[in-house]
C-alpha cells in the first residue's frame, strides 16, 4: 500500500468576540500521542491515523470555553495511542462506533461538571472530529460545527449535516438554503454536548479520500458569515498551500464582518490515496445496475399486464357472444 502524505494546520481565536468559547486540537501522529499545532510540514500517515478536533462552546460567562475545553480533553482520553487497539482500528464499522462512544463520553462529562458546578450548569458545546486512517475520513459532529471536503477536480461537499433548527426547515422544504442562511434563528442548535433534555447522538460517516482532498472543520464562525460557495472560492485560490489556505479564509470571514469565535482546522491529502475523482461517486454503478432491474421488471410487469389483459377481454367476448 502508497504511504500516505499529508499536511495539518488550524486557527483559532476570539476573532468577532472579546471571549473565546472555540476549543480545538490536532494531531498527525496518534501512534504517537503528539499534539501540537502543525502548519504547512509534510508527514507521513502512520497505522492509527491523524486527528482534527474543533469545538465551539455555549453557556455564557466561562462556561462556554469550560465545556468545549472538556469536550476536547474527552477525545484526546479515548485517542490516547494505548486505547486505539487494533479491535478498536480493524474495520469500518469499529472505527464509526469508537467515535460515537468518544462523543457520547464528551457529552457525559461536560453534564458531570455542570452538576458539580452551579456557575456551569446548562453549558454545552458542539463538536466536529475527523479521524483521517487508512484511504477514508471518519467524521463524526454533533450541533453546527461543520466538515467539509475541498478538490480542485470537483469543489467544495459538505459531509457533515447541521443539527439545528433552520436546518430541519431546509429538510421539510420549508426554508431554501439562502433563506436559512440569513434565518434570525440560525444559531439554534437541536443536538449538543451537555443538553440536559437528551443523550448526545452523534451522526458518524465514513469518506473516501483522494489525493488533493482538503478536510476542514470549522465553528460557525466561520460558515456562519461565508456562504459555501465563497468558502469554496477561497479554497479554489489556495489549493496547495495549507497555511495560505487557512489565512484566506481567515481575512474573508474578518472582511464579511464576524461575529463570533473561529476556528479552522485543516488537512490535505498530498498523495497515496486515489487518484481518480470520478470514483468519488462510487454509487453510481449501483444505481446503474438498479435501473437495469427496474427496466426488466417494467418490462415483464408490461408483458404481464398485456396478457392478462388479453385474457379479460376474450372473457368479455365469450360472455358477449353468450
Amino acid at each position: 500500500m502508497n504511504t500516505i502524505k499529508f499536511i495539518m494546520t488550524a486557527r483559532c481565536e476570539a476573532a468577532g468576540r472579546s471571549n473565546n468559547e472555540d476549543n480545538f486540537q490536532l494531531t498527525d501522529r496518534l501512534a504517537g500521542n503528539q499534539w501540537s499545532f502543525i502548519t504547512d510540514h509534510e508527514v507521513d500517515l502512520d497505522e492509527k491515523g491523524a486527528l482534527l478536533i474543533v469545538c465551539d462552546g455555549m453557556g455564557g460567562m466561562n462556561a462556554g470555553e469550560v465545556a468545549s475545553k472538556i469536550a476536547v480533553e474527552t477525545i484526546k482520553d479515548w485517542f490516547s495511542a494505548e486505547r486505539l487497539t487494533d479491535e478498536v482500528i480493524a474495520s469500518s464499522e469499529s472505527i464509526m462506533g469508537y467515535i460515537e462512544k468518544a462523543i457520547v463520553a464528551a457529552d457525559e462529562r461536560v453534564k458531570e461538571e455542570g452538576k458539580n458546578d452551579s456557575e456551569k450548569e446548562g453549558m454545552g458545546s458542539t463538536i466536529a472530529l475527523a479521524w483521517i486512517i487508512g484511504q477514508s475520513a471518519f467524521i463524526g459532529w454533533c450541533g453546527d460545527s461543520r466538515a467539509y471536503c475541498f478538490n480542485p477536480a470537483n469543489g467544495l461537499k459538505r459531509l457533515s449535516h447541521d443539527h439545528s433548527y433552520v436546518q430541519s426547515l431546509v429538510d421539510s422544504g420549508q426554508l431554501s438554503e439562502e433563506l436559512a442562511f440569513t434565518h434570525p434563528y440560525s444559531n439554534i442548535i437541536t443536538r449538543c454536548l451537555g443538553d440536559p433534555s437528551q443523550a448526545a447522538k452523534p451522526d458518524v460517516k465514513e469518506y473516501p479520500l483522494h489525493d488533493g482532498d482538503v478536510i476542514m472543520l470549522c465553528s460557525d464562525g466561520l460558515c456562519g458569515v461565508l456562504r459555501d460557495s465563497e468558502i469554496e472560492a477561497v479554497m479554489s485560490e489556495n489549493p496547495n498551500s495549507m497555511a495560505a489556505c487557512r489565512d484566506a479564509l481567515w481575512d474573508a470571514a474578518f472582511n464579511a464582518g464576524w461575529n463570533d469565535n473561529v476556528t479552522i482546522g485543516l488537512c490535505r491529502i498530498v498523495s497515496g490515496c486515489k487518484q481518480d475523482i470520478s470514483s468519488q461517486n462510487e454509487s453510481v454503478p449501483t444505481q446503474k445496475k438498479t435501473s437495469k432491474r427496474r427496466i426488466k421488471k417494467a418490462i415483464t410487469g408490461l408483458i404481464l399486464g398485456i396478457i392478462i389483459a388479453g385474457i379479460i377481454a376474450g372473457i368479455a367476448i365469450i360472455k358477449f357472444f353468450k
